[in-house]
């Protein structure tokens, strides 16, 4: 192992994706630092760091970025070939460092505060309410008449009783007419004695019976029969009843 690669195993651990080694030194590539090693020391600078890369003015190759160079190596010291292929790797690696830390600074970079919403605008003011005028009511004219206290003021008549009423004797002298007699009762009927009117009641209830057990007693005997037997003991029995009652 040379006395380059020995130094650039004391900067970094980081494992080295491309190398070039000369006489005059080592150029190492790694994920995120270049790194050239000489005579005179080691230089190094984050990919991140790295602008652009000018070469052949004076024999010397830059590395510069935003404040100036930050790699200077003699271009004798490597192959011209061998050094451009190194340089087209590095190109590679130097965009991919810078798209990843864009992106890194895009997460942790803070959201903007969003902007206040405006202050709706006030209100108009209301406009003046006017007070109605109130006229003022006209003043009273008031007459005063003289009083005099020789002149009596007119007083209503005085008031007299009234006089008191006639008894009616002398103002009504009516006869007054004589209560009607009242009408007679009517004569009361005349009912027949007890023991006759009971004697005809009981003559006329077997009246009823005798023709009430005669039509039973001939059950076969003509309707006409049969009729007359009926009208005549019904006829005979109210008429009793009716009797038995004067």
């Amino acid at each position: 192992m040379g006395e380059y690669q020995t130094k650039l195993n004391e900067l970094t651990q980081d494992e080295v994706v491309s190398q070039l080694e000369g006489d005059g030194g080592l150029l190492a590539l790694t994920r995120s630092e270049l790194f050239f090693i000489g005579p005179e020391g080691a230089q190094r600078a984050a990919l991140t760091d790295i602008k652009k890369v000018v070469g052949g003015k004076g024999g010397v190759l830059q590395v510069v970025g935003e404040a100036g160079p930050l790699i200077e190596a003699p271009v004798q010291a490597f192959q011209v070939d061998e050094l451009r292929l190194f340089f087209e790797s590095v190109k590679t690696y130097v965009a991919r460092s810078q798209k990843q830390a864009a992106a890194g600074q895009a997460e942790t970079a803070p959201e903007p505060a969003p902007e206040p919403e405006p202050a709706p605008p006030p209100p108009p003011p209301p406009p003046p309410v006017e007070e109605p005028e109130i006229a003022a009511p006209p003043p009273e004219t008031t007459t005063s008449e003289p009083v005099t206290l020789d002149e009596e003021p007119d007083l209503p008549p005085p008031i007299t009783p009234p006089e008191e009423p006639a008894p009616a004797s002398s103002v009504y002298d009516l006869d007054e007419p004589e209560p009607a007699p009242a009408p007679a009762a009517p004569p009361a009927r005349r009912r027949g004695s007890g023991v006759t009117g009971l004697l005809l009641k009981l003559t006329s209830l077997a009246t009823l019976g005798l023709a009430g057990y005669w039509i039973y007693q001939n059950p076969t005997a003509d309707v006409m029969q049969l009729g007359l037997v009926v009208v005549a003991g019904l006829g005979a029995a109210l008429l009793e009843w009716h009797v038995s009652d004067l």
